[in-house]
């Protein structure tokens, strides 16, 4: 009997062997099972480490290339980037037909931008108008393998465009304008940034989390996006400007004023026209009674209220490439009245007591020279080497500098520029002789400055023989001295009297009466 039971509690040899491949396939599962995880693991750490692009809900494989990823930076290439989201792109400068790799704007049926090389600045034009806006950015424009890029931010502002970077899920998400503008036009009913009379600048409104909304009597107010209100629906009209974040408003009584994004009133609605003309120094033109001056952000007046025009038409001098025709080199205002010009600087003082009957220079008018240099010649304003700015008095021209400082007196038939392989060259005629304004300038102040060091010298050695007798004319000595000390330099001999002097001194002499005719 036990050897009965024994031998039927021993496992047989069948038993042992199902066991063995039972351990044998549930080692192979739990195998194949680790391997799957493995696998998902890997496909997910390859799919989160692979960038993910997409343009208003949309993926975009073919921006996944061309994009930069520093750290937690994302580099922009400007020119490429633009096709994507609905712009144009060129190299140079806009309306400067310059092929410069170094600089390039994009444009779209409303607005250009222009990008430079290691420049924080964007500057932003609308097609309609004149006046340029600039922006800030984080970082300079950079250069990577001979090709532009911003950041985030520049093609934000450039674009206007949502940028979004999801470094943890590595997923870039990027909305344009008119996605945005139909998107928030469905959730608004009341809003005013759709169809026929909505203004471009008022839709970049929501780029900042603003819109702009109109009731059923047709007056227009200012809501976030979670639909609380920021201005009452009761102005006439707004108009956003995207650099400061302002609006201007008008009244039902036509009067107009700026209100910031918090609601608080910067200007008063009290002026027929206003205009922001610098956002650092928040300086705005203004107009009443078409007469305009310059106020400062806190309503104050900077230039009064009686003058025909502010500014100056940068159309007229293309080749200055000028951004800010109201504010030139940051700090001169021109202002016209009864057809004389004064130049303020932007706390409102006159930066030289002078009256002008013209500023610029008009090249095709009045040179009297034939010379091949001025068949292409270019219309002049500014010299920007030294911060010059060309006056014109009494028939002549001169120039000065953006403090008042003389550069060179008024005694120039004509003041033009000529450009070749993308450079600007700037000459002055006098009495029919070309002459380089530049190497002019040069030799003008560095003969100013020895002759200063020079007379402070002598004046406190013989200040008994100095002849008080006679009137000074500070401005034809300082050029006559200044062509003599050319005219010596340039003929680089040792005698005692330079060649050509005889014919020197006679051209300096009808200088200096030419010169007093202006004066």
């Amino acid at each position: 009997m036990n050897d009965l039971i024994g031998n039927n509690n021993e496992p047989t040899q069948e038993q042992l062997n199902a066991k063995k491949w039972m351990k044998i396939i549930g080692v192979i599962l739990v195998l194949l099972l680790l391997v799957c995880i493995a696998l998902i693991v890997l496909m997910y750490y390859i799919q989160s480490s692979q960038l993910k692009v997409s343009i208003d809900g949309k993926a975009n494989s073919n921006l996944q290339n061309i994009l930069v990823i520093e750290g937690d930076k994302v580099y922009v290439p400007i020119r490429q980037f633009a096709e994507f989201v609905g712009y144009e792109s060129y190299s140079g400068d806009y309306k400067q037909y310059k092929e410069d790799t170094t600089k390039c704007y994009v444009q779209s049926s409303n607005e250009i931008a222009s990008f430079s090389l290691d420049s924080d600045k964007i500057y932003k034009l609308l097609t309609n108008g004149n006046d340029y806006e600039y922006f800030t950015i984080d970082e300079p424009v950079k250069m990577i393998n001979g090709v532009l890029y911003t950041t985030m931010s520049g093609a934000e502002k450039a674009f206007n465009i949502s940028f979004g970077y999801n470094k943890q899920t590595n997923q870039i998400t990027i909305y344009t304008l008119p996605y945005l503008v139909t998107s928030y036009a469905a959730k608004f009913t009341n809003s005013a940034i759709a169809g026929e009379e909505a203004s471009f600048s008022n839709q970049k409104a929501l780029l900042y989390n603003m819109i702009i909304v109109k009731n059923s009597e047709n007056y227009y107010g200012v809501y976030d996006l979670t639909g609380k209100e920021i201005l009452g629906t009761k102005y006439s009209s707004i108009e956003f400007i995207e650099s400061t974040k302002e609006f201007i408003v008008t009244t039902e009584e036509k009067k107009m004023g700026i209100i910031s994004y918090n609601a608080e009133t910067k200007i008063s609605p009290e002026y027929d026209e206003i205009k922001q003309i610098d956002k650092d120094a928040g300086l705005y033109l203004v107009t009443n009674n078409k007469k305009q001056g310059v106020i400062n952000k806190s309503g104050s007046v900077i230039i009064y209220l009686e003058y025909d025009q502010i500014g100056i038409d940068a159309s007229k001098y293309s080749s200055n490439d000028i951004k800010n025709q109201y504010l030139l080199y940051d700090n001169c205002i021109p202002a016209k009245r009864d057809n004389k010009w004064i130049i303020f600087d932007k706390t409102g003082n006159k930066i030289v007591d002078e009256e002008y009957e013209d500023i610029g220079c008009n090249a095709g008018a009045g040179n009297g020279n034939s010379s091949s240099q001025t068949i292409n010649a270019n219309n002049v304003l500014l010299i920007p080497e030294y911060n010059g700015i060309v006056v014109k008095k009494g028939g002549l021209y001169g120039i000065i500098n953006s403090e008042g400082k003389e550069l060179i007196p008024i005694a120039l038939k004509s003041v033009y520029s000529t450009t070749s392989s993308g450079q600007e060259t700037y000459y002055m005629i006098y009495q029919n002789e070309v002459r380089n304004v530049i190497d002019y300038i040069k030799k003008f102040v560095n003969q100013q400055n020895t002759t200063t060091e020079d007379s402070s010298t002598n004046n406190a050695m013989t200040n008994n023989t100095v002849d008080t007798s006679a009137p000074a004319n500070t401005n034809t000595n300082n050029l006559d001295n200044s062509q003599q000390t050319i005219s010596n330099q340039e003929s680089n001999t040792n005698t005692a009297v330079p060649v050509g002097a005889n014919v020197v001194s006679e051209q300096n002499s009808q200088l200096t009466n030419n010169a007093n005719v202006a004066q």
